[in-house]
């Protein structure tokens, strides 16, 4: 019988330890969004930059972001960090997706939006593996 675990179950109370470093890596990736946009923004506004450019800007805002957050909340869990990272980069890309549905105000739905999912994923997956490897303290 596998005990491991379900003595780091208990010992770690499960979700209740998890859920708040989950909501903090992505408060940390919107907060990080949010900079990113209204820095470029006023790139939009006030210089030559071209709006061709912003598929671009959300595709490294993505990676960044769910980078970041994965390594965060890897870092704190210290295990599965590939995991944790690619949980976060998939609620990352599906509440931006429902924040886009609700400002848009019409459901779509095209080929961009499963390139932002991957690499929402991966890039959080990567993070993950970041934040563990980075942390020290391993537990397999």
């Amino acid at each position: 019988m596998n005990t491991r675990g379900y003595k780091q179950a208990k010992e770690t109370d499960g979700a209740k330890k998890l859920l708040p470093g989950f909501l903090k890596a992505l408060l940390l990736a919107f907060g990080l969004t949010l900079l990113i946009f209204f820095v470029c923004s006023l790139l939009l506004t006030y210089t030559g930059l071209a709006e061709k450019s912003i598929p671009f800007i959300v595709i490294i805002t993505v990676v960044l972001s769910t980078a970041l957050a994965g390594a965060l909340h890897a870092k704190t869990t210290n295990q599965k960090g590939y995991l944790n990272g690619a949980l976060i980069g998939i609620v990352y890309v599906l509440v931006l997706y429902i924040v886009s549905l609700l400002t848009a105000g019409r459901f779509y739905f095209n080929p961009y939006i499963l390139i932002l999912l991957a690499i929402g994923i991966f890039s959080g997956a990567f993070g993950g593996i970041l934040g563990i490897n980075l942390s020290g303290k391993r537990r397999y």
